[in-house]
């Protein structure tokens, strides 16, 4: 029987195997979304190609040695 709903971790019937394999299918495909999205944010702003090669290697003015930023540690 083929799942049709959106599951989440507490909706899902974790002795199913069937719905378990869906729950992480739809895991997966959320989170490509995302890498897709992001990636694509990337390469608009410049800061990656279309092949994921990252751009630039300057830091931010903040992390580059001798900045007086304190972040507590």
């Amino acid at each position: 029987m083929p799942v049709t709903k959106r599951l989440t971790i507490e909706t899902e019937n974790l002795d199913d195997e069937d719905e378990m394999d869906e729950f992480w299918d739809q895991v997966m495909a959320a989170g490509m979304e995302k890498v897709r999205a992001e990636s694509a944010e990337l390469i608009r702003r410049g800061l990656m190609d279309e092949e994921g090669h990252i751009l630039t290697t300057e830091l931010p003015p903040d992390m580059r040695p001798g900045s007086e930023r304190d972040f507590g540690g």
